[in-house]
């Protein structure tokens, strides 16, 4: 008799010793690029930490951002704005396309799309 067993016993063995391995979410880290809007070209750096936090800046002009949905290594939506006369927010979607490319798309208060690019790591 062959000892099938052996084969669900080693299946469960690989799976709790990869489960020990801890990669982290490859959204997190500081993506860079240039976004171009209707009123011109920005060097664009965001920066998302895993605590669903982080930041983005336009030619050196710095926002927190705050995540507020995220799908691991995938795709996350965030928020962030400024207050002057009146608050302005501005959401942030994003896809990661490839390990090196992460697809954002900017819209205003409204829901409009205000702009859209690529940050690359």
């Amino acid at each position: 008799m062959k000892k099938w067993y052996l084969v669900p016993v080693a299946v469960i063995l690989i799976f709790l010793i990869g489960g020990c391995f801890s990669f982290g979410d490859m959204l997190d880290g500081i993506w860079e690029g240039v976004i171009t809007d209707a009123y011109g070209n920005y060097d664009t750096v965001l920066v998302i930490n895993s605590n669903n936090t982080g930041s983005i800046s336009f030619d050196n002009d710095s926002y927190s951002v705050n995540i507020v949905n995220r799908r691991a290594n995938r795709s996350f939506v965030g928020e962030y704005g400024w207050y002057d006369s009146s608050w302005h927010e501005r959401i942030i979607e994003a896809e990661l396309q490839n390990y090196g490319a992460l697809r954002i798309e900017i819209y205003n208060n409204y829901g409009s799309l205000i702009t859209t690019g690529f940050l690359y790591k």
